[in-house]
């Protein structure tokens, strides 16, 4: 029987016959050749500085010359990539400094904690096949890519290995000029590789050079690269059995195929532009169900791809707004430039601008998503839902936390503030205000009076609460093993309970003004003060507390009715919890239908059994309703006189529920 050999055994058992040759690489090309690449550039509309970066890295600008009429084209949603390939200097090509597989771990200002460099550098197009970036300085530069080139090594390992291979698949870069703060030093330009930094930072550390000889040194002079050049090619004068694998590593990583991108054609004049191009090219690597990427760290790139979207479209007004929800401005950073700079409103403001169905707002922020994210697979089509933007926005919020608490609070407080916030945001027509929590909470019991509940004010009040009570580890998701006391309810339905009793909206508008006042969140009395604890300090609000005291699962126990008014008043609470359930079945129902499996609803393909239960439960409420309306109707078509109190709330049950049946 014929034997075969799998792709990994080559790469395993067989490296000694297949690994790259050892062989001198070429010494600098004639400067001469670089002036008519240089030239060749510019004639296609690259700027001077980009055209002179670009033309001394190649082993062969002749060959790349030569291509510029003809260059490579390559498809990406909305537009064409334009490239030229061929041997790179791999010394002169530059890692990305904000590579987004390590997204996850940049410390943003917002954090205040020391650490990793605290922000992405953003990058933008500034001209044709020329990105640019803002930097504070050159050494704040190095910083950030030194970090980076260490952060790849750390977590990746290339296969096969670049020592035996060298870099075999052609990394993708682009031409990247960096402004300084400094108005006094120049901007420099770089050639940053977007797509492949893990194998250039690998062979990087074998070629033994450091950041600013990447960016400052061999780039910038004949001389550093000839001597670049002597030391590799003296490892190759070795007799086999005196070089190193570090230096045969070298040798093979010395030059590596590279392709430049020079320009971007989109479908539609004004639709795609360089930036976007280049992130959609990258995308289709690792946005996809083969990512290696972590959650966090595609959440966060697609998060600052959104929020930058939302910035050009206008919805975010200013470019100090976009840094301030971007996590690149501390707390007094923020304030100082009139910037209303409580954590709630971050979060509020974050959660609005990724969950409302605005049109602006929603085309500005699912344009990035739909733009990088491939269809899942087996799904039948392609949506940006909620369930794809929502994690994105908590991505942005939990940046206040990334490197100021450990790694297992920071992914507790994700999933918390997930389940946290009401699932049907995108359905409510609510919007962050500058209002005062004292003035939320009025607006909320007004809310609450009148028989909406979760209304506008109300639903306002709970997502800057459940922002707060998630940050502080005060609800929790459900329990499932503790006999009677299980609490299934997810950590949303304890919040909105909240809304509907006025011990709760306090406790909600405390934890809000005992966060802005940098306090824990601490539990109220029934006038609203703080309850003292015996031995000093006051009592601190907990899950425990939320689930069985403020909002118990079987709800608020039953009063007995007193005769007279008290009655009514009684009947009109009831009335308004009948609404507000009815209210939450209604929206319970809403998302029952977003869960899918293969591009279809969930219930519509295995709920038969789910479906006939609530089908016959809601049509034996109907029957019910239906006859206390026609006993209503049998006692006088004229409501009573004394059933609208002062606020004007009427009370009988054909205008209470006219909403709901309507």
């Amino acid at each position: 029987m014929a034997s075969t050999t799998t792709a990994h055994q080559i790469f395993t058992s067989g490296q000694a016959e297949l690994t790259k040759p050892i062989r001198p690489i070429r010494d600098l090309p004639d400067p001469s050749a670089h002036k008519e690449l240089r030239a060749g550039l510019k004639k296609h509309g690259l700027s001077d500085r980009a055209a002179g970066a670009i033309a001394y890295i190649w082993t062969d600008p002749a060959a790349i010359l030569a291509q510029l009429d003809n260059p490579q084209i390559r498809r990406i949603p909305g537009a064409y990539l334009k490239s030229v390939i061929g041997p790179a200097y791999t010394a002169r090509l530059a890692p990305d400094p904000s590579n987004p597989r390590n997204a996850d771990r940049v410390q943003f200002a917002l954090a205040e904690v020391n650490g990793p460099p605290a922000a992405l550098l953003r990058a933008t197009e500034i001209g044709v096949g020329e990105m640019g970036i803002q930097a504070v300085s050159r050494t704040a530069l190095l910083e950030q890519l030194e970090w980076a080139i260490e952060t790849t090594r750390e977590r990746t390992t290339p296969r096969p290995s670049i020592e035996k291979q060298g870099i075999m698949d052609p990394p993708i870069g682009v031409a990247t000029t960096v402004y300084y703060e400094d108005p006094d030093v120049s901007p420099t330009t770089h050639i940053f590789v977007r797509e492949g930094s893990t194998r250039i930072s690998h062979g990087l550390y074998y070629l033994g050079v450091d950041a600013e000889a990447i960016l400052f040194g061999l780039p910038r002079g004949a001389s550093p690269m000839q001597s670049h050049i002597a030391q590799i090619n003296g490892y190759t004068q070795k007799a086999a059995d005196e070089i190193l694998p570090s230096e045969e590593a070298a040798v093979r990583c010395a030059v590596t195929e590279f392709e430049l991108i020079i320009g971007v054609v989109p479908d539609t004049l004004g639709t795609v532009d360089l930036a976007q191009a280049i992130k959609a090219r990258v995308a289709q690597d690792h946005l996809n169900p083969k990512a290696k990427w972590s959650d966090e760290s595609k959440h966060t790139s697609l998060a600052e791809e959104c929020l930058i979207a939302a910035r050009s479209a206008g919805v975010i007004p200013t470019d100090q707004e976009l840094d301030w929800l971007s996590g690149r401005l501390t707390r007094s950073q923020a304030a100082a430039r009139k910037i209303n700079a409580h954590s709630d409103d971050r979060a509020a403001r974050i959660i609005n601008l990724f969950t409302t169905n605005e049109p602006k707002t929603r085309n500005a922020v699912r344009e990035p998503i739909a733009l990088v994210l491939t269809e899942e697979e087996g799904s039948r089509r392609r949506r940006v839902t909620s369930n794809a933007k929502l994690p994105l926005a908590i991505e942005l919020i939990s940046r206040e936390l990334n490197g100021a608490v450990p790694e297992t609070k920071l992914g507790d407080f994700r999933k918390t503030l997930k389940e946290a916030l009401p699932p049907d945001l995108s359905t409510r027509n609510w919007a962050p205000s500058n209002r005062s929590p004292e003035e939320m909470f009025k607006a909320a019991t007004q809310e609450l009076v009148e028989g909406e509940t979760g209304g506008p004010s109300g639903t306002e009040l709970v997502v800057r609460a459940a922002y707060v009570l998630a940050k502080y580890g005060m609800i929790r998701n459900p329990r499932h093993d503790r006999g009677e006391e299980n609490d299934r309810r997810p950590a949303h339905e304890v919040i909105g309970a909240l809304l509907e009793t006025d011990t709760g909206l306090m406790h909600l508008r405390q934890a809000l003004e005992d966060d802005r006042n940098g306090l824990r969140p601490r539990q109220v009395d029934a006038q609203g003060q703080p309850r003292p604890m015996v031995g000093g300090g006051d009592v601190l609000i907990d899950n425990k507390l939320l689930r069985t005291k403020l909002a118990p699962k079987n709800g608020a126990p039953q009063q007995p009715v007193p005769p007279g008014d008290e009655a009514r008043r009684q009947y009109k609470f009831a009335i308004r919890t009948i609404k507000a359930k009815l209210r939450d079945i209604s929206d319970d129902m809403r998302y029952l239908e977003t869960i899918e499996e293969d591009g279809i609803p969930l219930v519509e393909r295995e709920g038969r059994a789910d479906a006939r239960l609530l089908r016959d439960t809601l049509r034996n409420m109907a029957d019910k309703a239906e006859g206390w309306w026609e006993a209503a109707m049998d006692a006088g078509a004229i409501p009573r006189t004394d059933t609208t109190d002062t606020d004007g709330d009427a009370t009988s049950a054909e205008a209470v529920l006219e909403e709901e049946s309507g």
